[in-house]
């Protein structure tokens, strides 16, 4: 029975400094944030979600919240089928909206193809319809405001808990 329990204690051990070996480095919320030069935008989008978004929780910037929302939207469309959807997938939306507003904010024309883009989005969560197209637009508008705002800044009130 002993030996049963060390190895148990060995193995909770080993799978805990794995983890702590595991842990990401994470954007110190005050340095300037670059898009890395990289032809692969799914990439390019990985990259930022790693080093912008906490494991758990909001991002500490506008830049990191921004990502996340994108991401968020993104893996319920694709992943989960939109199965989850609810109002505060449509609050995060609305807010990448203002996000896209702040600091060296879209132009009057973009900023209206990303409120389509909203808009077709929230109607598909709703009917449950996946279309990879929109959320890969999602993802590039974020990352194209990002790149027009690399100083930090801070994010928005949340209106939702995802």
């Amino acid at each position: 029975m002993t030996s049963a329990i060390n190895w148990n204690l060995e193995g909770i051990i080993m799978a805990e400094n794995n983890v702590k070996s595991k842990e990401k480095t994470i954007h110190d919320g005050v340095s300037p944030i670059n898009i890395p030069e990289e032809e692969n935008e799914n990439k390019v989008f990985q990259i930022l979600w790693e080093y912008l978004v906490p494991s758990y929780g909001k991002a500490q910037t506008a830049q990191g919240e921004i990502i996340r929302i994108a991401g968020r939207v993104q893996h319920e469309f694709l992943d989960n089928g939109c199965i989850n959807w609810d109002e505060d997938f449509q609050k995060m939306l609305d807010a990448f909206l203002k996000y896209l507003q702040l600091g060296n904010g879209f132009n009057d024309k973009d900023l209206k193809v990303a409120e389509v883009l909203v808009q077709l989005l929230k109607e598909n969560g709703d009917k449950g319809f996946i279309d990879n197209r929109l959320t890969t637009v999602l993802c590039s508008c974020a990352m194209a405001w990002i790149k027009q705002n690399p100083e930090v800044i801070e994010p928005l009130k949340a209106e939702y808990n995802r």
